[in-house]
């Protein structure tokens, strides 16, 4: 280990004896590994384009020493490990050694060759170990101004929730969201989810074409744990101090492909929006309307019409039917050769408009020609 030049607080450290973070909550799983190569987690890295944004910062201006990164020293393999400043770290380290990057190896070259600085030493703080660290980020990334995305922040609670010891979950909320500055309502929350993301991971997510870590959306998961029969039909019990031990998988498939498996027009069935999230939510508190969603392919605004009839959602209906008749008689003469069954289905067309009129004339005055 090289002597560090000190000032103040801060020790200047050879960019050569720091590593990144493989436990850095931020990475995907399959880069969360002992036998990761920082290479590895610098071109995961550069996949964000900010990374080449801050190699230009550095380069133009130097790096702030306000900006001082978080290490602490590991000794087994002989380097301080970064905690807070991966991205600082990754930027330095391609304006030093840009041969490591696969990607952007132009845009990388010329910021390079425009740059004023290439610091070969970063401004750092040293710690003891990494514990004294997680109550800073833990406010830092998870309700502070340098906040994480949803995923990162629960799957940094979930290691500081690993590390509290013998407690209940509800008393490790409470403690965790001291720590951070938060509820613990939400606290909860965002675990119970990291949980019941954990085992769509384990599942491979299910086989759906497309869904990966960096495509799925965890807070579809969260939003849901806020709706009692969407949570009840996966069987969460949201205060037990054992949530997720009841967890059915099977349901839970389900839940993840009406979410992200998408149809021939890449959509899904369900948004996990606020709007669609409680029309789910609704569908499941009416056994036909569910049964109706279940056994087809419709999306869930198609099902829980089926139980939010009103005259506008009606009107609404026969406006978009008719719609859609009218585009298909614009295209009749265009077509050369027709399906043998269209004529079955404008049959059963003009069948169900004939049915449709009768239901009404049996409620209004008035009458056309069908």
């Amino acid at each position: 280990m090289t002597k560090n030049t000190k000032k103040n607080n801060i020790e200047f450290i050879d960019i050569n004896e720091l590593e990144l973070d493989r436990d850095n909550p931020r990475l995907p799983s399959k880069l969360r590994k002992r036998s990761t190569k920082d290479k590895e987690i610098i071109n995961w890295m550069l996949k964000d384009a900010s990374i080449i944004e801050l190699m230009m910062a550095i380069g133009e201006s130097d790096f702030f020493i306000g900006e001082a990164i978080l290490v602490t020293w590991n000794k087994k393999r002989g380097k301080y490990v970064v905690i807070e400043g991966n991205r600082r770290l990754t930027a330095v380290t391609l304006l030093n050694s840009p041969d490591l990057a696969i990607l952007h190896k132009k845009k990388i070259a010329k910021v390079i060759e425009e740059a004023e600085y290439i610091p070969e030493e970063i401004p750092c703080i040293v710690f003891s170990n990494r514990s004294d660290i997680t109550q800073y980020l833990g406010y830092r990334h998870v309700t502070g101004v340098k906040s994480w995305g949803i995923l990162s922040k629960a799957r940094y609670l979930n290691e500081l929730y690993q590390s509290l010891g013998d407690e209940t979950l509800t008393q490790k909320s409470r403690e965790l969201a001291k720590a951070i500055g938060s509820r613990s309502d939400h606290v909860r929350k965002l675990l119970i989810s990291y949980w019941i993301y954990e085992q769509v991971e384990e599942e491979g997510f299910f086989n759906i074409p497309g869904l990966d870590e960096s495509t799925i959306y965890f807070n579809y998961y969260a939003d849901s744990l806020g709706k009692d029969h969407i949570r009840n039909y996966i069987d969460i019990d949201f205060q037990s101090e054992q949530p997720t031990e009841s967890l059915n998988i099977e349901k839970l498939e389900e839940l993840t492909n009406w979410f992200f498996r998408k149809n021939e027009q890449g959509g899904t069935r369900v948004l996990g929006n606020s709007e669609q999230l409680r029309m789910l939510n609704e569908v499941m508190t009416d056994e036909l309307a569910f049964d109706y969603f279940k056994g087809g392919s419709g999306s869930i605004r198609e099902a829980f019409n089926q139980i939010s009839v009103n005259a506008d959602s009606y009107h609404n209906e026969i406006e978009l039917s008719l719609a859609a008749l009218k585009r298909a008689n614009s295209m009749t003469h265009n077509v050369i050769e027709h399906h043998s069954s269209d004529l079955v289905k404008l049959r059963e067309i003009f069948e169900l408009a004939r049915a449709i009129k009768s239901a009404i004339d049996s409620k209004s005055e008035g009458d056309w020609d069908a």
